[in-house]
């Protein structure tokens, strides 16, 4: 296993010692291709009718926007992000224009919209400025296309997120003020664990059979019973939300002698059967490595949900709800842990989480001392710091113009940092996994929890936020590290010291 400060020769990207982004240039020329592909569009499209021409114009507009902005004036992330879109989109369209225009335009646009992609994932890579620490990331095609499967995601998140605008703004400050007073009066933001009640567990509950994605479980449901601490903003707000006062999570057991558990914390906008079984690799963990598996549904996701999209109002909407969100989440998570060393007399149990799971992986191991291991995979450490990332420019103009600024945000979520927190497990049983070309979550967000936990063992994969599931580099390193919790048999195949993706 290798960490951020010396890589080791397997990994394809070379140390960047410092914050300085690589030699880009003034220009991004790449950015041409998707500029002429737009007027390409337009142009081919218009001249075979009126709806295709109407069609054409969608990709086309994209395509041309994108590529003129990103070569004029690049730095605003959310470029790369509609160029990842218009490409995306121009592949499915280029069906209806081989259908109205013929084989060769048909072949073409399919071809373009392929190259288009790559170029989007390399201007998402130009614009980034590595954090200190991180291996530069590869500049190989493999890696572009990889990073703009996140650009493509970015756009659907950034475009849909519940952002605040008019008298919506004014009421965030306002709240935000409140919580800052209240925080320190009951003096959480100086002692903030102090602000996390241990919750036991459920007496009641129910443990129901289940299928679904082809997998039998259980389906496992409890009163939450949490209650945001009384006197803080937005408390009544947030038990209004009456879906997520039960608990869920899927089950995995083996009949027989008791085994080791692995606890599974999914990502944001997850929480449903289909992508957490396939996050976290049921066959391979359960079945071929043995583990017991319970994985709990976050607040606002899945069954939980409040609104239409899992993870609605976890991230987005109210800005303290953030706060009550991962209050909540931290409580249910260490309900569940109860629930399997008191009803399954566990004795063994490890942490593991993707994202929004890796940032209660590492909140969990603060507050939790006896798990066998915390892994913190592609791991969120600041809530604030992303979300302002990704905010629309105008929406932070008009947060900054009302007098709230991300620092502000950060203060407030200091109780439920992970970055504030002192882990409680011992430095051997942390492990963090992390991609180079990460536009999800910040490569930095990772080097900061990289330094909090004393730099444990770390492995920086060349890939994205989104491959994570298809790096081999990453089950050797997860491997390893269960292995190395007793968690499961040590591998004979590959030691630990040279897993890299």
């Amino acid at each position: 296993m290798s960490n951020p400060s010396h890589p080791s020769p397997e990994n394809p990207g070379s140390y960047n010692p410092d914050n300085t982004a690589q030699d880009t240039g003034r220009w991004f020329w790449l950015a041409l291709l998707p500029f002429l592909t737009g007027l390409l569009w337009l142009g081919v499209g218009w001249n075979h009718g009126l709806l295709t021409g109407v069609f054409a114009s969608l990709p086309g507009a994209l395509l041309t926007a994108s590529g003129l902005a990103l070569f004029l004036w690049p730095g605003d992330r959310q470029i790369s992000h509609y160029m990842a879109f218009g490409s995306v989109l121009s592949l499915l369209l280029s069906l209806l224009m081989l259908l109205s225009a013929g084989l060769f335009w048909g072949l073409l646009f399919a071809a373009l919209a392929a190259a288009n992609f790559v170029v989007s994932g390399y201007a998402a890579l130009y614009q980034d400025v590595p954090a200190a620490g991180v291996p530069t990331p590869s500049n190989r095609i493999g890696m572009a296309a990889k990073v703009a499967i996140d650009e493509v995601l970015l756009a659907y998140f950034v475009s849909s997120a519940n952002v605040p605008t008019g008298t919506k703004i004014a009421q965030d400050v306002a709240e935000v003020g409140e919580l800052t007073r209240a925080l320190e009066e009951q003096g959480w933001l100086a002692s903030p664990a102090d602000m996390h009640r241990a919750p036991t567990a459920p007496d009641k509950f129910e443990l129901l059979p289940r299928e679904a994605s082809g997998k039998n479980f259980e389906h496992l449901i409890f009163d939450s019973g949490f209650e945001p601490p009384a006197g803080l903003p937005g408390a009544q707000r947030w038990l209004d939300y009456t879906s997520n006062r039960r608990m869920h999570a899927w089950v995995f057991r083996h009949n027989g002698p008791p085994r080791p558990w692995l606890l599974g914390i999914h990502g944001y906008r997850m929480g449903v059967p289909f992508m957490d079984f396939s996050l976290f690799d049921i066959d391979y963990l359960h079945h071929k490595l043995g583990l017991n598996l319970i994985l709990p549904i976050l607040p606002l996701h899945g069954p939980r949900r409040a609104y239409k999209r899992s993870g609605s109002g976890y991230l987005d909407g109210n800005i303290i709800d953030m706060l009550h969100a991962q209050t909540h989440a931290l409580w249910d998570v260490r309900s569940a842990l109860a629930w399997v060393r008191q009803a399954q007399s566990a004795e063994q149990v490890g942490v593991m989480g993707y994202s929004l799971g890796g940032y209660n992986t590492a909140l969990l191991s603060s507050l939790e001392g006896d798990l066998s291991c915390a892994i913190a995979g592609i791991p969120l450490t600041d809530m604030a710091a992303a979300v302002w990332r990704h905010m629309p420019e105008l929406q932070r103009r008009q947060l900054q113009m009302q007098g709230l600024d991300v620092a502000q945000i950060q203060r407030v979520l200091t109780p439920v940092s992970p970055l504030a927190l002192t882990p409680r497990i011992s430095h051997e049983k942390r492990y963090i996994f992390a991609a180079t070309g990460d536009q999800l979550v910040p490569s930095d967000q990772a080097v900061r929890l990289y330094n909090h936990w004393q730099q444990p063992e770390t492995l920086w994969y060349q890939g994205s936020h989104l491959s994570v599931r298809r790096e081999a580099g990453v089950r050797r390193f997860v491997a390893d590290a269960l292995a190395n919790a007793g968690l499961r048999e040590p591998r004979h195949d590959a030691a630990c010291g040279t897993s890299q993706a």
